[in-house]
């Protein structure tokens, strides 16, 4: 058993028994199967191009061969498995299936198939045949043709002119224009570009499969031709040394080169009038051959081709002397060079001087514009000029055609842009540059300046953005005129539409008086409209300073206003002016934002607005210094507003300060209902002012009243500490005394605060004390001078001492009490008796006095009745009550108490 692989054993482990046994050789239904096999299996070990698929490909063919045998006797009936069942018989275990990250099934099937069709290809397809209909792969013992003795037997015969042929379809494929139609019906002739180097950008002329006497007239006549010559039978032709000519010729074509070329083109050959499987097998080859073919131009390429240009002829190793072909090739440190792209780089270092010559002044730009790149490039310039955010492919364009100074965009530094406004000056005044005044060319080939500049139409229709951003021209198109108001249908048109541009014209003239007023509504001199009038660029810097400090004010503004303009916890506005204001800004937005594209003197010659603009936006001008006014005095009083607010919360509800406070802001917000524009202001500063000093004053005589003083704490302090305090605290112990009054008492004297720390200054930032945090809405009862209080608590205090003495007397004056004295150890005997006898607590009351006092009255019982619960007991059965009703009630209750107890040891404490 393998170690490494489950153990499957498959039919075609039947073969190594079928092959093992020598008789069956002369079998005639098993010899034939037998040959087949060992030739096919002796091929794939030889020459299987993937190695780690060799053993399913033998397994595979043993399998075809067993199947062979199972056909009834008839070895050669086209009949097999399929790719399926070979993979679920023979193949259905691969090592390595699992991590091709698909599905497992799927992904076994197509490396079964993709093994068959190496295996084909391995043998050149002799021996296996695959079913058209039925997609069934079998051993067809008759197909023994030898594909590559037909191929070389073809190769032999080959003529010249057929080589040539070949050639030019290698160079082709090469080239890569397989895909393409050639320019001309009938001829090896296609448009092309090579990149003119100095300026990186694209340039577009023909490549020709022949000589120039064989090369159709191409219309229109383009920068420049490159041609390949055939190698093996060179036409005749004169060489008129073009400056825009250049030819490539094959020169040192060795025996190998023959032999790939003789292949490949016979097995192209071939494959034209073959079929079904013999013509994959020969386009296979032909493939194998183009491959090989490759491979040697890469290695000889350098050598074996020569270039001719005015007539001066140099292998392309001469042509590159010096010179990166990588780097002319832009590649980059993982790609690899390959034909087509030595064949542009070459001839491009041919034609650099060339191009410069034919336009010596066009644009060079800092990134390469290709045919398929450029559209796209000019299309985002053209957007940046209309508004849109900059972008590096707009900067590639903009920069090219120097309209770019530093992050400025301005035309009048490009001598492409000065060229157009020259010649409209030359045309007089009110006159247009029609557009084939400016374009030149065939309908294909057009371009502006062919001597200088040779810019195409779509390089010029940036240039003309550019000076319709400037305001230097307005621009004629199909249906509208152009100018820098309408800057943004520059993005919107088409470029095609902006390439066929009607005419450019001169601008209109400032409006002088416009602009007076204009200035004037926006805080400038009106005397800058005449600067602008005379080429000045001072006013229109000021104009935008100042239309981008409107813009955000009126932002703020509009952002504030609905949240903002309230005070004293009421809108100032009502939702009906809030909408009429928020129009106006709105309307003045508009307005300020449509200034900003006049920023050149220029521009200001299309200036789109009328002295009833002016007239209108001065008035919403007026509502934005309102809301700016409103908002201003918010600020300022706002916070007095706040304080106050809170203010109202600290004091008493009826407080004749809050009653003060509540005329006052109505009167104020009465006064802000009709004062749209808070000219008032002061006034309204020193009503607040005062009503905060007010309040101040009545805190302050309330927190005096409200809390000890330094000389009250300390009489608090002893209080605390007062020995008629403690002695009840030691009385407490005994059961009988109503501690509840105690308690109290101590939580009065603690509700007693004091504070003496308290500054006017420090109210002037909060309204309430920020040592004790004296708030008189929050006192409870009537607010008695805390002095008072603190003399009554020492009076209470007496009388509290007094009658919990008075309790204590009489009942241990009670018979029962009297029987449990002689109970008590003689000690605390004596302390009772002493307290009977003098009628007079110990000074001071000691525990050993309680604990005796506690002995002594243990037989009695404490009920605790609260006046609540004597309140409910009365008033059951209802109220108004008789007086006998009142008795039996109360009794009831009493009764109730005493339920199965002993009354005589009874004690209620009403708390």
């Amino acid at each position: 058993m393998p170690q490494d692989r489950p153990g499957l054993i498959g039919y075609d482990k039947f073969w190594e028994t079928v092959v093992s046994n020598g008789v069956l050789k002369a079998d005639p239904n098993i010899g034939p199967v037998l040959k087949v096999s060992e030739v096919l299996s002796e091929r794939v070990r030889k020459a299987f191009t993937r190695p780690q698929y060799r053993p399913m490909a033998l397994r595979i063919i043993d399998g075809l061969a067993v199947h062979r045998l199972t056909t009834g006797g008839d070895i050669y009936v086209p009949v097999g498995p399929t790719a399926e069942e070979l993979r679920d018989t023979l193949c259905l275990y691969q090592p390595g299936i699992e991590d091709m990250g698909g599905d497992p099934e799927a992904d076994l099937l197509s490396l079964v198939q993709t093994v068959l069709r190496e295996t084909i290809r391995t043998v050149n397809g002799q021996f296996i045949s695959k079913a058209a209909d039925t997609e069934q792969y079998f051993l067809d013992l008759k197909k023994d043709v030898d594909y590559d003795a037909q191929v070389e037997k073809r190769a032999d015969v080959l003529s010249n002119d057929a080589l040539d042929r070949a050639y030019y379809s290698a160079i082709r494929q090469l080239m890569e224009r397989t895909d393409e139609t050639s320019y001309v019906t009938g001829h090896q002739i296609w448009q092309y570009q090579i990149e003119w180097q100095d300026r990186r950008v694209e340039r577009n002329g023909y490549l020709f499969f022949g000589a120039p006497n064989d090369r159709p007239t191409a219309q229109p006549e383009r920068d420049f031709y490159i041609y390949f010559i055939q190698p093996f039978e060179p036409p005749r032709f004169r060489d008129d040394q073009k400056a825009d000519e250049v030819f490539f010729r094959l020169k040192n074509p060795d025996d190998a080169f023959r032999r790939h070329l003789s292949f490949y083109a016979a097995a192209q050959d071939l494959a034209s009038t073959a079929s079904g499987g013999a013509k994959s097998v020969y386009l296979d080859k032909a493939k194998d051959a183009l491959r090989d073919m490759s491979k040697w131009l890469q290695e000889k390429q350098m050598s074996a081709f020569e270039v001719t240009y005015q007539g001066k002829s140099k292998a392309l190793q001469e042509w590159t002397k010096g010179v990166s072909l990588r780097e002319k090739a832009r590649l980059g440190p993982e790609e690899r060079i390959n034909f087509r792209d030595v064949v542009n780089a070459i001839s491009g270092l041919a034609l650099n001087n060339q191009f410069g010559e034919v336009a010596p002044e066009y644009p060079r730009f800092s990134a390469l514009v290709t045919e398929s790149n450029r559209k796209q490039l000019i299309g985002n310039a053209l957007r940046v000029l209309a508004g849109a955010n900059r972008t590096k492919d707009a900067v590639i364009i903009l920069d090219g055609l120097e309209m770019l100074d530093g992050d400025r965009i301005d035309p009048t530094q490009s001598r492409y842009a000065l060229e157009i406004l020259n010649r409209l000056k030359a045309k007089g005044h009110g006159q247009v540059l029609n557009r084939s005044e400016l374009i030149s060319g065939d309908a294909e080939v057009e371009c502006f300046a062919p001597i200088k500049f040779r810019l195409e139409p779509d390089l010029l229709a940036v240039v003309l953005g550019g000076l319709v951003y400037s305001g230097d021209i307005v621009l004629a198109v199909t249906g509208d005129k152009i100018d820098s108001s309408k800057i943004t249908a520059l993005a919107e048109r088409p470029l095609d539409e902006l390439k066929q541009f009607k005419h450019v014209e001169a601008p209109k003239e400032i409006n002088v008086a416009v602009l007076r007023s204009l200035f004037e509504v926006l805080g400038l001199p009106p005397g800058l409209a005449q600067q602008a009038t005379q080429g000045s660029d001072e006013p229109v810097k000021l104009l935008q300073e100042e239309v981008g400090k409107l813009t955000k004010r009126v932002l703020s503004s509009s952002h504030d206003m609905s949240g903002r303009l309230s005070f004293w916890g009421q809108a100032l506005l009502r939702e009906d002016e809030i909408r009429d204001w928020r129009s106006k800004l709105d309307g003045l937005k508009a307005f300020s934002e449509s200034l900003a594209p006049y920023n050149t003197v220029g521009k200001l010659k299309n200036l789109r607005i009328g002295s009833d603009d002016i007239v209108a936006q001065s008035k919403n001008l007026d509502v934005l210094k309102s809301v700016e006014a409103m908002l201003d005095l918010i600020a300022d009083l706002g916070s007095v507003a706040a304080y106050l607010s809170q203010a109202e919360m600290v004091l008493m509800p009826d407080h004749p300060w809050v009653k003060q406070a509540q005329e006052v802001r109505k009167q104020l917000l009465d006064k802000l209902a009709s004062d749209r524009t808070a000219q008032h202001a002061g006034e309204y500063r020193q009503t607040l002012a005062k009503l905060k000093k007010d309040y101040i004053a009545a805190y302050i005589a309330q927190h005096s009243r409200a809390r000890l003083g330094v000389a009250e704490d300390k009489n608090k302090a002893s209080l605390r500490k007062d020995p008629r305090l403690a002695s009840m605290r030691t009385l407490m112990n005994v059961s009988l005394m109503p501690t509840s009054q105690l308690t109290g008492y101590e939580d009065k004297l603690e509700k007693l605060k004091s504070c003496a720390s308290l500054l006017e200054s420090e109210l002037s930032a909060t309204p309430m004390c920020p040592h004790c945090s004296f708030k008189p809405a929050n006192e409870q009862g009537d607010m008695l001078p805390a002095a008072n209080v603190l003399k009554q608590l020492d009076e209470e205090l007496d009388r509290l001492i007094d009658g919990w003495r008075q309790t204590l007397l009489d009942n241990l004056e009670d018979p029962t009490i009297q029987e449990n004295l002689d109970l008590l150890k003689p000690t605390a005997r004596g302390l009772v008796q002493a307290f009977v006898e003098t009628k007079s607590l110990p000074d001071p009351v000691t525990g050993d006095f309680a604990s005796a006092i506690q002995d002594a009255l243990s037989g009695l019982e404490k009920v605790n009745v609260g006046s609540d619960d004597i309140k409910a007991a009365l008033l059951q059965g209802g109220s108004p009550a008789t007086p006998e009703d009142l008795r039996k009630r109360f009794e009831a209750f009493l009764n109730d108490r005493c339920k199965g107890k002993d009354t005589s040891k009874l004690r209620f404490v009403v708390e």
